[in-house]
Order: C-alpha cells, then structure tokens, then sequence
C-alpha cells in the first residue's frame, strides 16, 4: 500500500521558540547556554546578518566516528569523508585543515561549530574551539607568525611577510578571541572585529533578533550543517532564469498546478548526516495562512520531473513530510548521499524558489 503524504499544521511550543531566540542571556554571560549548536552559533553573528552558515563539527566528528580527530590521519579522513557527504560546503575553513593546522596548530577539526555570516558591514567566521585546545598557545603561534596585536585583535600583515599561505593570511587576516566563551572571530576587516565582538558580549543585538531568521533556525535546530538566507539572496539561489524557455514553460505549467509561490522572508536547509541523510527545506512567512498554504503549494512540487534539473526529484529527494508552524513552514525530505548534494544553497530548485 502506498503511503500518503500528510500535511499538517503544527502549533509551534513557545518554550521551544524561546530557547532558539533567548537573545543575550548566553552571550551577556547570564546563564548556561542549553540552545542548540545552531542558536548558539547564530547568536554570535550581528544583527542585519542576511546569510549565515553553519557548521556542527562536533556532531560531524561523531558521525564519522573520528572522535577529537587529534591525530594527521584523522584530520584528513574528516577533510575528506565529511566533504564527499556534503557536511563542511558552509565551512570556510574545511578545505584549508591541514595546512591550518600546521601553521597555527589548529583548525576546523578542533572546533565545536563554525558560523558564517555576511551583512552589509561585514562578513566573519565564528568558531567554538574545543575544550582541549589552548587560547595561549594560539596567540603564541600567532605572534611567531608574524601577527601584531592591537587590543582584542590580531591582524597579519599586509606585507606577505607571515610565514602562512595566502589563502589563510586572507581568511584569517583579523583575528580576535572571546576567551569566557571560547570562541575565535575571523572577520573580513578590522573595523567588524569591534562589532562582533561587542554581539557575542552581549551589548549588541544579534543575528537571532530577526525573527524570521530565528524561527528559520527554530526550525533547523539540530543539522550538523545548515545555511540560512534572506531577502533576495534566498530567491536568486534556487531560481530557474536563464535555463531557457523550455524550462521556463515547464515550471510556468507546474505553479499553474501547483499554485502561486510566495516570496519567504528568510528561507533556510539543513542536513543531517546517517545511512540515508534527512534534509530539511525552511521558509518564514508573514502569516500563518501564508505558510499554511505555501506548505501545501511546495509540496505539491517536491515530486515528479525535477525541472532544471535532469530525471524525477525524488531521484535523489524523496519527500517525507511538510508542516506549518506559526508563519514557518518545513519540507523534509530523505536525500541518498550518493545521489545528491544540495548544501552549497545554489542550482534550480522549483519547490524552493520564489514568486
């Protein structure tokens, strides 16, 4: 007997919501953090964030069964292994682990998690160093590189003299470190250390003060890897322009099914590693009605031809459920690792574009 698939709308609990966006309370140094991995790493990105990824390398470790992934062997199998079953695309510092770690003695593989935002001021890499890792001994290794220190920040110099590759004198060029929390900043220019570091302390607000993105991350609490996106950014990632008129008569045929697609405020996805990986497609609304309705809509175009793309979406998507909770609705699919990567946020995506 074929399985139905049931839609169904959901009344979101409000202890949940207020975990996820317990804005401050951590970071201000009030209270335990008891958030997921994703809130927490969300909360120390400032305000006006409109992409963000997310990193959960310590679920990732686990996963590949690498534990601290302490030894040269272990890095490159958690280089190579997570990369092949799209784990670290939302990682700037992924594909840089061996040589990170030779130069700076450390890396992606002695992080708990790894944001990244971009903002319109700015854009920065926040991780949580592991508990075994020194912050003394890191600032030593910065200064024998040639970094200089300036209050919190450590800035390389512009002059190609740091004994690092220039691939890391870039992503690395301004570095600061919060060391209450554990946590190292990697920002794009000096002026943004400042800010991000006046976001993780508390006396500005973060990227969880939009609601919308936090209730994105509400729900994709829990993925080992996740990007959220707002605005437009969302809608240019999964659009189908310029694919050629074909597609375009394709997909005009399908919303005429389907129905009408709505712009979300902030869209987001997220991964969760296993045998077969579970996937988890996110829009906020402005309604619930809104959600509601987009939720029936998208499903309705997360099986059949997967136009712009080649063979039936359920190839490599197979749909499992779609809910609405409050103005947020969810798709979660199952996804076949070997079938297909869809974490780097970019491609045709019909169920997931915009009007």
């Amino acid at each position: 007997m074929q399985r139905r698939l049931v839609i169904r709308r959901v009344v979101a609990p409000l202890l949940a919501i207020a975990v996820a966006v317990g804005i401050g309370s951590w970071v201000a140094g009030r209270a335990p953090d008891n958030r997921s991995s994703l809130a927490a790493a969300l909360d120390a990105l400032p305000q006006g964030t409109l992409v963000a990824g997310f990193t959960d390398w310590s679920a990732i470790r686990a996963d590949l069964r690498l534990g601290s992934a302490s030894t040269a062997a272990d890095r490159a199998a958690l280089t190579n292994d997570a990369s092949l079953r799209d784990l670290t695309t939302r990682s700037v510092l992924a594909g840089a682990i061996p040589d990170m770690y030779t130069a700076y003695g450390w890396s992606a593989a002695d992080l708990d998690w790894e944001s990244y935002g971009q903002a319109p001021s700015g854009a920065v890499m926040v991780g949580r160093l592991s508990d075994g890792v020194s912050i003394d001994a890191i600032e030593k290794r910065l200064r024998a590189l040639g970094y200089t220190r300036d209050g919190d920040r450590w800035t390389v110099p512009t002059d190609g003299s740091a004994d690092v590759t220039p691939e890391l004198a870039t992503t690395l060029a301004n570095l600061a470190f919060d060391r209450r929390r554990r946590l190292v900043i990697a920002a794009d220019r000096p002026g943004y250390v400042p800010t991000v570091l006046s976001t993780i302390r508390g006396s500005r607000s973060s990227a969880l003060a939009d609601r919308p993105l936090a209730d994105v991350a509400t729900a994709l609490a829990g993925s080992d890897t996740a990007v959220i996106q707002g605005q437009t950014f969302g809608c240019q990632s999964t659009s189908l322009s310029g694919l050629g008129a074909d597609i375009q008569a394709q997909a005009d045929a399908a919303r005429a099914r389907a129905g009408d697609l709505v712009s979300p405020t902030f869209t987001g996805r997220g991964l969760v590693d296993g045998t077969t990986q579970s996937m988890r497609f996110v829009f906020a609304y402005r309604s619930p009605a809104e959600a509601s309705e987009q939720t029936r809509t998208r499903a309705a175009l997360a099986t059949g031809p997967f136009i712009g793309r080649t063979g039936r979406v359920e190839d490599s998507l197979v749909l499992k459920g779609a809910t609405s909770s409050g103005t947020v609705s969810t798709l979660r699919f199952a996804l076949d690792p070997d079938r297909g990567a869809y974490m780097s946020g970019e491609g045709p995506l019909l169920f997931a574009s915009c009007g």
